[in-house]
């Protein structure tokens, strides 16, 4: 009988310790799922910071790149508005250098009206023209040399062409219509005569 007892006695102490063990088991992955629970909830105000901190700084590049786009409409007016200006400006200049020259024209046209004497209104055209020329020089107008130059596509176009012993050959030996360039830019080519020696002619004038 004792005997008997022992045996439900280490059974049941048994029992409880593999109870015991499996609770001490539980509670153990109780605290790590804990910690890790805590560990999650920390990065997760971590990355709660971090957005919140890159909301912000991604609002400020916005309200920066808003005015910058601002700032370059307004220069674009300002830009707009000065080079308008600048036009009018050198327009009404331009005008008043040619309103003498207009003078000028009308006066002759009411003296030949009223005088025949046509040296005096040839002198006085040649003088409207003078003036006319200074003004268009001081704006920077400048004539493209033709007679006497070697041709040249960029500055010259040819109209005709002639083959005579006494000049050179592709040299321009006419100017049929004046060029003129502003500054540097071509405003049109002069039109020319040029002369274009024939093979034969070249050989006897090189020998």
């Amino acid at each position: 009988m004792s005997s008997q007892k022992n045996k439900e006695s280490v059974n049941y102490q048994k029992k409880y310790l593999e109870i015991k063990a499996k609770l001490t088991t539980k509670e153990k992955r109780l605290k790590d799922a804990k910690k890790e629970i805590a560990s999650l909830r920390s990065q997760l105000k971590a990355v709660k910071e971090e957005l919140k901190s890159t909301d912000k700084e991604a609002g400020e590049y916005l309200d920066y790149l808003k005015q910058l786009k601002a700032e370059f409409e307004n220069y674009k007016r300002r830009s707009q508005k000065e080079r308008e200006r600048m036009v009018s400006w050198s327009t009404e200049d331009l005008i008043k250098q040619f309103l003498p020259v207009l003078d000028d024209l009308e006066r002759a046209v009411d003296s030949s009206q009223q005088s025949k004497n046509l040296a005096s209104l040839v002198e006085g055209m040649r003088m409207i023209l003078a003036k006319l020329r200074g003004a268009l020089q001081r704006q920077g107008l400048q004539e493209i040399k033709a007679k006497g130059e070697e041709f040249n596509p960029h500055f010259h176009e040819a109209l005709m062409s002639v083959d005579l012993a006494e000049y050179p050959d592709n040299l321009v030996v006419e100017e049929m219509r004046k060029g003129y360039k502003l500054n540097d830019k071509i405003l049109r080519p002069a039109m020319v005569k040029v002369n274009k020696r024939s093979e034969e002619k070249k050989v006897k004038g090189e020998g």
